[in-house]
């Protein structure tokens, strides 16, 4: 129980807000979730990556998207890199963000045949990471998503996505295995 309270602390006064220098390591992601009459929706994207220049980071993104609608359920599952570019020295830093994904779909309706295809889809957007304390952002991106399936047409639309951030550097990384495990 102590060391998740040291943990836990730890996590809330590391050093230097917005750590997005080289060498920094960046995991967030969000989710969503929507109810309505006959239908509902459940979205889950985590994402982690690496600094290899300041304020430039490349990943990889999991993506699932669970979607129900009367009697057919679609179920899909996501795998890509990303790149972000951050702007700024402040405690809301703007970026910009690109993400690519290779889907596999599985459409099913009930008393029915089930369709499985495999597919693209790409984001290039905008966003920002305001940081609450030194190492935790709130994120939002926005931007122009395109999915392409093998044997259907493809779609594409504005997307608003809200989530969140974790930045470690060397720094944060020592002081927290110190607080935690001690030296």
């Amino acid at each position: 129980m102590k060391k998740i309270l040291a943990f836990s602390l730890v996590l809330l006064s590391i050093l230097a807000f917005g750590q997005t220098e080289k060498k920094s390591v960046y995991a967030g992601g969000g989710f969503a979730l929507r109810t309505g009459e006959g239908s509902s929706q459940f979205s889950l994207n985590p994402t982690i990556g690496y600094f290899f220049a300041d304020n430039f980071a490349l990943g990889g993104t999991v993506s699932y998207d669970g979607q129900k609608l009367g009697a057919v359920t679609n179920n899909s599952f996501g795998i890509g890199p990303f790149a972000r570019y951050y702007f700024g020295k402040t405690a809301t830093k703007p970026f910009a963000v690109t993400e690519f994904d290779f889907l596999s779909t599985t459409a099913k309706q009930a008393n029915a045949s089930t369709i499985k295809t495999n597919g693209t889809r790409f984001l290039i957007g905008l966003g920002f990471a305001a940081f609450i304390n030194e190492t935790v952002a709130v994120e939002g991106i926005t931007g122009y998503s395109y999915a392409n399936f093998k044997d259907a047409d493809g779609s594409g639309g504005f997307v608003l996505r809200l989530g969140f951030g974790l930045y470690f550097n060397k720094n944060s990384a020592k002081t927290l295995k110190t607080n935690v495990i001690g030296e």
